[in-house]
């Protein structure tokens, strides 16, 4: 059975102790966290503490630190530009993204966005948190605040995507290393504004098969194969 993680942005040991309270206290006392269990805490930036639960009480968990490691780096930098569609649509395609190992999220406003789903980032930020936890993920990936797509096209990268339902070509072509940019549009699709404008910036047109995808699952899918190819 895996691990239990538990997210601490600055975890403060007294002696060899840590404790735990709020969301992640409650995350162990639901997941049935016993005494004696090993639980990693992680910051997000690295740092792994190994723990064993000494007590759990009502407010909080207290854990013993057994080793302390920080973990290098490792895998490619997957930027994804997601435009904003319906909020369950697009925490999907937020969580699962960061499963496969998006490093950097970026919301985007489009012609066609859903733009009543703007306003949610500390809840985009929790998603993020739960889905590194659940992935083993020893870094959290940025979520920005949503961006004009006019703006998200200046975003620096060596790989520069555009996952398109019309008129995409072959991703490993479009591939020129890391960091990379992939956009996955809203539910209307983009405009052909928008892919000419992308194209103008250097962005590769490339498609996902023969078949429609909603938005979420080309996020998905998308965010997989490029992980895979890098």
């Amino acid at each position: 059975m895996a691990l239990k993680s538990v997210y601490l942005p600055h975890p403060e040991p007294e002696g060899d102790r840590l404790r735990i309270s709020g969301d992640e206290h409650h995350h162990l006392t639901v997941g049935r966290a016993a005494v004696g269990e090993t639980v990693e805490v992680l910051n997000g930036q690295g740092g792994v503490w190994t723990t064993q639960v000494i007590a759990v009480g009502k407010k909080e968990t207290v854990v013993r630190v057994v080793e302390k490691r920080y973990v290098e780096r490792a895998g490619p930098d997957i930027i994804l530009a997601m435009s904003l569609v319906k909020p369950s649509a697009f925490e999907l395609a937020l969580e699962k993204s960061v499963e496969v190992g998006v490093t950097r999220f970026i919301p985007v406003i489009a012609h066609r966005s859903n733009s009543t789903s703007s306003r949610r980032s500390d809840r985009w930020t929790r998603i993020g948190i739960e889905a590194a936890k659940q992935s083993k993920r020893y870094y959290l990936p940025a979520i920005e605040v949503p961006e004009k797509f006019e703006d998200v096209l200046n975003v620096p990268a060596a790989t520069k995507i555009v996952f398109a339902e019309r008129g995409g070509g072959p991703l490993k072509s479009a591939l020129a290393g890391s960091p990379a940019l992939c956009l996955i549009g809203p539910e209307g699709g983009w405009t052909d504004a928008e892919l000419e404008g992308a194209q103008l910036k250097g962005f590769h047109l490339v498609g996902l098969g023969d078949t429609i995808l909603r938005s979420e699952t080309a996020a998905i899918v998308g965010t997989a194969l490029l992980r895979y190819e890098l």
